[in-house]
């Protein structure tokens, strides 16, 4: 383990805080940024239950013109939804979205539903069925996924329509839900080698040689047309035996032209992350391998001139760095702020988010459920902190 570089740690900006004593699980967490096409910062975060019911409602956002230094609240004909948001900067100027919309209700459709093809427990039971197996408009719903897009020739966000993969395509439901969630964009796409990537676990397909995941694990969608249509090329992580999740993955590209995801593998319990690498644009990857003691919802960025980061969290929220920017020698964990092993969702959700501002200067974002106002009254925060490499 490399030590860790010399940091200059910017003072926590406090972007938005709760209702006074908020303690529910989902309000006020979940941050995350992007890019706008104006060169602004975004930041979303959730506001609302950690439950499908409440995906694809509003979220609040702010936005910075001035590198995260100070913040004001989101005004724009583009309107961010919960749990997660994101815009991907794509080739060309362009900009997209692929926001978390309201769920086909198979109740109120009067869709029938197939015969489940797996079954697992993942906070509570969970059934996955074919999509071929459903109707054509539940066929439909999956294909094809609502979007926003701006273009520097045609320079608002207008509505349009991405085609997803539903070959081996699997849809699930919880037990108890009339819900047919599908998948969202929870981060920017990345730009490798003239195409989008895009590492997805909120779908999960069939394997090649028929066998059907019980929690999905993370496959790697690819677009070829600067994100009008995205295909599955590979899995990055499963698990066969149904007992790691493999999802929340961050994705990054390498300083020698490869790839590196991190993935959460736990759900239940506390477990260390996963790592995998491709070098071969996604086609292939190595065999997920431990990484960090724990961690939920990792996120890398590469500096161009200070290599790979990762930030997770919960507990706590921390720090990693690959200074050679290749993903294998990691430097020892940097605390942000810390948590409780024994008490999880104190402190922090644990669900962060980074931005670039340049070769060795990034944002960091995370939640802080340990702020008090001026008046001394418990709320919750988002907060954006500045983090540079000095050394």
């Amino acid at each position: 383990m490399t030590p860790a570089p010399k940091l200059q740690l910017g003072k926590p900006v406090v972007v938005a805080v709760s209702a006074p004593n908020e303690t529910r699980w989902g309000f006020t967490q979940f941050p995350s940024f992007s890019p706008l096409p104006d060169g602004r910062i975004l930041l979303v975060y959730a506001d609302d239950e950690d439950a499908s019911e409440t995906h694809g409602s509003p979220a609040p956002g702010f936005v910075s013109a001035d590198q995260g230094a100070t913040w004001a609240p989101f005004k724009d004909e583009l309107i961010p939804s919960r749990p997660h948001f994101s815009v991907t900067p794509a080739y060309n100027g362009e900009f997209f979205t692929v926001p978390s919309v309201h769920y086909h209700n198979v109740k109120t459709a009067g869709t029938v539903l197939p015969h489940p093809v797996s079954e697992a427990y993942v906070y509570g039971p969970l059934y996955s069925y074919r999509v071929a197996d459903f109707d054509a408009e539940v066929g439909a719903y999956f294909a094809g996924l609502k979007s926003q897009r701006w273009t520097p020739d045609n320079p608002h966000w207008y509505n349009d329509t991405i085609h997803y993969e539903t070959k081996n395509l699997l849809a699930w439901k919880r037990a108890g839900s009339d819900l047919l969630p599908r998948t969202f964009f929870e981060r920017p796409c990345l730009q490798h080698r003239g195409e989008l990537l895009y590492a997805d676990y909120r779908v999960r397909y069939a394997t090649k040689d028929g066998h059907y995941p019980k929690k999905g694990g993370t496959s790697l969608m690819v677009s070829t047309d600067n994100g009008h249509s995205f295909t599955n090329r590979a899995i990055i992580a499963l698990d066969l035996t149904g007992k790691d999740l493999h999802g929340e993955p961050a994705l990054e590209q390498t300083s020698d032209g490869g790839l590196v995801s991190v993935l959460r593998r736990t759900d239940h319990e506390q477990k260390p992350m996963a790592i995998s690498y491709s070098h071969d644009a996604g086609h292939t990857w190595t065999e997920p391998k431990d990484f960090c003691e724990f961690g939920v919802f990792p996120f890398l960025v590469h500096l161009s001139a200070g290599g790979l980061v990762v930030s997770y969290g919960r507990p706590g929220v921390w720090l990693r760095f690959n200074p050679d920017g290749k993903g294998h020698n990691w430097s020892e964990p940097v605390c942000i702020t810390a948590g409780d092993h024994k008490q999880l969702g104190n402190h922090t959700c644990g669900y962060t988010g980074m931005y670039v501002l340049g070769p060795r200067s990034f944002l960091l974002t995370y939640s802080d459920f340990d702020y008090r106002d001026t008046d001394g009254v418990p709320r919750k925060a988002i907060i954006s902190r500045r983090i540079d490499l000095v050394d």
